[in-house]
């Protein structure tokens, strides 16, 4: 389709991505319009899904601006962020700002319930049942961003399709009758515009916070991880952290480590191996996969009087990589196999001297795709499978994602890795035990007789 583009959306929390991808898998035109999250009581996180829809359209006729003379729109995808619940009434309207992923403010009620975190639907809605029952009454329908939007564009319901499943058509506009395809969430779409589609290779996709995960042919089930579909041919075993970026961007500020983030983290990454800086979990706003849980916390293990700022950005470095192996780890044993690659994307991603840590610290080649926008790359090759320009996702990356980077792991750098790590998994569960004191739940609340509790976390 060489005149042919696909609109590919990308939607966050922090910003909406749009882009025009050729048939190659080039992003030939993007635009990014940012948003923010509102945070109006601790432990809240909201956002007004109008400002998503207001996005959608600023970013789309920007981009349909570059659209080549002769060329068209064959099909539209919105992929995106996930874990976040737009309550709409019967008349398909938002009931209120949306619930963003990292909302916590049902960590009592998810205790109560013992099931479920505080991340999960059932507890969100548990406490707009208690706290907003008139808005309660009236939920009709609960959807993530992209089936909003899509909704929007099409007038029908996009959810539990498959990706590249058919929605409709847009209603109006300068798009009148081009296909809206169903989408996927954001980590899908990312890992699988990396390249990550065959069995046997994982993904980090590596934001705010991480998403880990492996592929399988057939189904498994590991302790922590959730099981999913992933292509025709495929599945994963996997989940979110809540460790990332973000923990980075918190060291250099807190810190004050040497220039900006960016450069930091180059220059700290780069060099040499700190066998004695500190251990860190990255545990600073809880931790989801694969020990769900919202009351365990953070720490540095081995703090001395020669810890200097660049030690403690590097720990951070390592215990993101650290906590990407952990749940590799966890998969793998699930699975009974192992992985032979790892698939990165996301603005973590970019560092090269990350990209070699987490090569040392996982073991595994770390392939990045030379298409740093892969979010929008995967919603593409959706639509391209949807329109049946080919026949499968695999054949999709194929034609789509053929320019990459490899890093290899180095082999006395992986072994010393191997041993901190041992030591990474000591201090976790130490923390883990510690918010189980912490917190002091009651016999009925710690699931004596059933065998879980809130000590126990269990995946959503």
């Amino acid at each position: 389709m060489p005149s042919a583009f696909i609109l590919a959306v990308d939607v966050g929390a922090g910003s909406l991505r749009a882009g025009l991808v050729d048939a190659r898998g080039r992003v030939r035109a993007a635009a990014a319009v940012a948003l923010t999250v509102d945070e109006p009581r601790p432990g809240f996180a909201e956002i007004d899904p109008e400002r998503w829809w207001r996005a959608l359209a600023a970013a789309s006729v920007r981009v349909l601006r570059a659209l080549p003379r002769g060329g068209r729109v064959a099909g539209v995808c919105i992929c995106g962020l996930t874990r976040t619940q737009v309550l709409l009434d019967a008349k398909g309207r938002p009931l209120g700002p949306a619930i963003a992923f990292r909302d916590a403010r049902a960590a009592a009620i998810a205790r109560e319930l013992g099931d479920v975190t505080a991340f999960d639907t059932k507890a969100r809605l548990a406490w707009i049942e208690r706290h907003q029952p008139a808005r309660f009454a009236r939920i009709a329908a609960v959807v993530e961003p992209r089936e909003f939007l899509a909704g929007r564009l099409t007038g029908a319901r996009s959810e539990a399709q498959v990706p590249w499943a058919r929605v409709g058509e847009v209603r109006e506009g300068a798009l009148t009758g081009v296909p809206v395809f169903a989408g996927a969430m954001d980590t899908w779409a990312c890992a699988v515009g990396a390249g990550a589609v065959l069995p046997g290779q994982a993904y980090d996709v590596a934001g705010t916070s991480e998403a880990v995960g492996l592929l399988t042919s057939r189904p498994v089930e590991a302790a922590g991880l959730v099981a999913k579909a992933w292509t025709e041919r495929a599945h994963q075993i996997g989940g979110p952290t809540q460790a990332g970026a973000d923990c980075a961007r918190w060291c250099h500020d807190v810190f004050r480590v040497r220039g900006p983030l960016a450069t930091a983290v180059e220059r700290v990454g780069r060099g040499p191996l700190r066998s004695n800086a500190p251990i860190f979990l990255p545990y600073l706003a809880g931790e989801r996969a694969p020990v769900w849980n919202s009351d365990v916390r953070g720490a540095f293990h081995g703090v001395g009087r020669a810890s200097a700022p660049d030690d403690f950005l590097w720990s951070v470095l390592e215990g993101v990589a650290m906590a990407v192996r952990d749940i590799l780890d966890h998969a793998q044993d699930g699975a009974r196999t192992r992985a032979t690659e790892l698939r990165v994307a996301g603005g973590g991603a970019r560092s090269e001297a990350w990209c070699r840590m987490k090569a040392d610290v996982c073991g595994l080649p770390v392939v990045r795709s030379a298409e740093a926008e892969t979010g929008l790359v995967g919603a593409a090759m959706a639509a391209v499978v949807g329109i049946g320009l080919v026949p499968g996702v695999a054949e999709a990356a194929a034609a789509m994602v053929s320019r990459v980077r490899r890093f290899e792991p180095r082999q006395a750098r992986a072994q010393a890795f191997a041993t901190r790590f041992a030591q990474y998994r000591q201090i976790k569960e130490a923390a883990l035990a510690l918010a189980c004191l912490a917190y002091s739940p009651s016999p009925r609340e710690r699931g004596v007789g059933r065998g879980e509790g809130p000590c126990l976390p269990q995946p959503t």
